[in-house]
């Protein structure tokens, strides 16, 4: 590994470990699909930014604890650009062909994106902590939930601190803040970065059922055993349900209201 204490050495090559990086790509078929570089590449990169994301949502809890609403708001707005980019990364996949990923897809083995320990820990530093996925999780596990996901749950969600949120900046609740929005004007910011989060896990899982159904067909087994039908069955999920519930009640309170 390069001693990157030697400042006066550094290039760009060694700063990023470019030598090391380059050759993770290990590619497994026999012989060697030129289509299965794209796959690697496009999960390795994935993996990296998933790390960066449970940074970023690791630094957005203490802000919230010190009532840093701004500073949550900007650190929020990255893991979201973030995700985007995620996403696009993911659908740079579409392009390969159903027939050429055929030819590769039995070297994986039981190799399978269910088994990425930081997607998992993702969704649980969120809040996606039902008590039957986590079930899944651990059976999928030999009955032990990954450490990594264990100490995710031992602090308190995103979800739950946002909810929250309001009371700590002297409002009732979401629904207050958003009825006066000028008055909670950092508040109503960090609400939608947390609602665009949201939406960026429902683009997430609506871009990866396609992707699989595209690729490999729809309740077709993966190399991990699921199905699309197990995607489809999530893809409706709320991390901020609350959010999205006082859209609604804001109309309904102005449906209510009487009218000059």
């Amino acid at each position: 590994m390069t001693d990157v204490s030697d400042t006066a050495g550094l290039t760009y090559g060694s700063y990023l470990e470019l030598d090391t990086l380059l050759r993770l790509q290990r590619l497994v078929s026999e012989p060697e699909h030129p289509d299965e570089l794209h796959f690697i590449v496009t999960h390795q990169a994935m993996e990296l930014w998933f790390k960066v994301m449970i940074h970023e949502l690791r630094r957005v809890l203490p802000c919230l604890a010190d009532r840093q609403w701004a500073r949550a708001v900007t650190r929020m707005r990255r893991v979201n650009e973030i995700f985007t980019a995620q996403i696009a990364q993911m659908t740079t996949l579409n392009t390969l062909e159903p027939s050429a990923f055929l030819q590769f897809r039995h070297a994986l083995g039981t190799a399978s994106g269910f088994q990425s320990v930081q997607f998992r820990v993702l969704e649980v530093l969120v809040g996606l902590r039902e008590p039957g996925y986590l079930d899944e999780l651990a059976s999928a596990g030999s009955g032990v939930l990954p450490a990594d996901v264990t100490a995710a749950l031992a602090v308190p969600s995103l979800a739950e601190v946002a909810v929250g949120v309001p009371s700590a900046a002297g409002a009732d609740d979401w629904e207050a803040v958003y009825a006066e929005p000028d008055r909670h004007a950092a508040l109503v910011l960090l609400g939608e970065e947390l609602l665009d989060h949201d939406r960026m896990w429902l683009r997430w899982r609506h871009e990866h059922l396609c992707l699989v159904e595209r690729v490999i067909g729809r309740l077709v087994r993966g190399t991990g055993g699921g199905s699309s039908g197990y995607l489809e069955g999530r893809a409706a999920q709320r991390v901020f349900p609350f959010l999205w519930d006082l859209r609604r009640q804001l109309t309904l309170s102005t449906e209510k209201a009487p009218r000059c």
